[in-house]
């Protein structure tokens, strides 16, 4: 009798105990499903995020993939209904609750739920960037925009490329000079031929202030291979190896590939005269500033190139005509040099009028006259006035 009452006693702790183990289990878990309902209805966010909170710390919950999928549902429904002064940028924050709960072992449960809330989070995202964008602040474009291809990155979307997205987030990283993220963004919108030769351009650029030459010169090449035909391809690979890395003769692959696709267009005539010139085959130089000229008689460059080739043949001759000794000789060759700096003087005319703020023309015209005083009685009165335009930008600097 007594083993009989001992047994019921045992059966009846025992079921206290399962009942007490689910009551608490169920009680953990009112916690998570307490906060959807209130997130639901739009009232106590306050309230359903410090009960979610909760359940993060608790034993049954900690580790259940709906407790995160309700904290970030939860903060999702913060950024919605506006109350955003709830949390620091909820919407991140309910992203980074989805994509933990979406890794979580019992994720399968959740990952319906989670997938319905994911097409207007990247919505949310993009918006938020855009917006950002038109207020310049930029590093929250970037933010946002980084999120949005998070949200792009998750199962659901599997497949899509929003290279619309990656461009602009490239954009935004410029703006705030983040060039490694910036060339990253860049970087990838080339590889889906995202707007073509400019985004070459910009990842060229990127890539040059990150610090890494090589890279740079690497994308410039890249994106001529790809678009031999665009002018922007051609010129950055000219003025790479013309003025940055002073190998001319490796800028003249380009340029003629650019005047074959271009024919028509003055400034790669230009160009050609600068190589030609860097490398002192001056006849060849004049032929091709001539040529740029014909075009475009406007051309500042080839103009004020020719007037300083003959400007500098002049001076080259004045230096050897010092050195001789023979009264007729050095005559004759003092004459030639005058002739040097008289077929100048038309070019650096030009390209005053068409410049008439640079110095270097002034300077140099300045001299020319000076010098050509006696042959030219004007030439006194225009050394005046380029002493007086000197004068006038040195007041105005």
């Amino acid at each position: 009798m007594n083993t009989m009452k001992k047994n019921k006693i045992l059966t009846s702790i025992l079921l206290v105990t399962v009942i007490g183990l689910f009551f608490s289990s169920c009680g953990d878990k009112m916690y998570v499903n307490r906060a959807i309902t209130w997130a639901e209805s739009g009232e106590k966010l306050d309230t359903a995020l410090k009960s979610v909170d909760k359940a993060t710390e608790l034993e049954e919950t900690k580790d259940w993939a709906k407790t995160y999928y309700a904290k970030g549902y939860v903060y999702q429904k913060m950024y919605e209904n506006k109350n955003e002064d709830l949390a620091e940028k909820p919407l991140f924050k309910a992203f980074d609750n989805y994509k933990k709960a979406y890794n979580m072992k019992d994720a399968e449960k959740v990952k319906g739920s989670i997938d319905a809330q994911l097409f207007q989070l990247k919505q949310y995202f993009v918006q938020e960037g855009v917006e950002s964008f038109k207020s310049k602040d930029f590093n929250g474009a970037l933010n946002n925009f980084e999120y949005a291809l998070k949200v792009t990155d998750m199962p659901l979307f599997e497949g899509q490329i929003d290279t619309a997205i990656i461009y602009n987030a490239g954009i935004a990283a410029q703006n705030v000079k983040k060039w490694d993220k910036a060339a990253e963004l860049y970087s990838q919108a080339a590889k889906y031929d995202y707007e073509g030769a400019r985004t070459y351009a910009l990842l060229k650029n990127a890539y040059m202030r990150a610090g890494d030459t090589t890279k740079a010169v690497d994308a410039m090449k890249e994106g001529f291979n790809k678009y031999p035909a665009n002018e922007l391809m051609v010129q950055n690979l000219i003025n790479y190896y013309l003025l940055t890395a002073k190998e001319p003769k490796k800028a003249l692959k380009y340029l003629n590939t650019a005047i074959e696709e271009h024919p028509e267009q003055p400034q790669y005539y230009s160009a050609k005269g600068q190589i030609f010139d860097e490398t002192g085959d001056l006849e060849k130089a004049k032929k091709f500033y001539k040529k740029a000229l014909e075009i475009d008689p406007d051309d500042f460059t080839a103009t004020y190139n020719l007037g300083v080739i003959y400007f500098n043949r002049g001076v080259d001759t004045v230096t050897a005509a010092n050195k001789i000794r023979d009264e007729k000789k050095y005559k004759e060759m003092r004459d030639q040099a005058d002739e040097y700096f008289l077929q100048a003087i038309p070019y650096l005319e030009k390209a005053h009028e068409l410049k008439p703020d640079a110095k270097q023309v002034i300077n140099t015209l300045k001299t020319l006259y000076y010098r050509l005083r006696d042959e030219n009685e004007d030439y006194v009165e225009k050394y005046k006035q380029m002493q007086n335009k000197l004068e006038q930008l040195k007041e105005n600097n």
